[in-house]
């Protein structure tokens, strides 16, 4: 029987609170959801120093490191881009991700039903 009470952590990269508007590299922070079967909750708002240094082409690992370790309890997590490091780090943390501008508030809607439905689908 699956557990209908699983909560999922997630991260939004967001300039201003209200919109998924920045790309994870670039990222000088994250807003942590919780999302479930009822919907969400905000948890907290996460620094992180940004991956990116003059240009997109320049990641320190070290950053890199840190926002993934300060990401770690995430189940998944939700930026307007996200390049190609910055996805093979996150994936070798079982951590998905999502490119996905848009409201904040929608796009936790539509991964509340994701993972509710989806997982249980799954689990059966």
């Amino acid at each position: 029987m699956p557990n209908s009470n699983k909560t999922y952590r997630i991260a939004a990269a967001s300039t201003d609170g209200k919109a998924i508007n920045e790309h994870f590299g670039e990222a000088s922070s994250f807003l942590i959801y919780d999302i479930d079967a009822s919907g969400w909750n905000f948890v907290e708002r996460r620094e992180v120093k940004p991956l990116n240094g003059a240009c997109e082409c320049q990641h320190n690992d070290d950053s890199l490191s840190a926002s993934v370790e300060a990401l770690a309890d995430c189940t998944a997590v939700i930026a307007q881009r996200i390049g190609p490091t910055g996805r093979r780090a996150l994936a070798l943390h079982d951590i998905s991700f999502f490119e996905q501008p848009d409201d904040i508030e929608n796009a936790l809607t539509k991964l509340a039903v994701y993972y509710t439905k989806n997982k249980r689908s799954v689990e059966k």
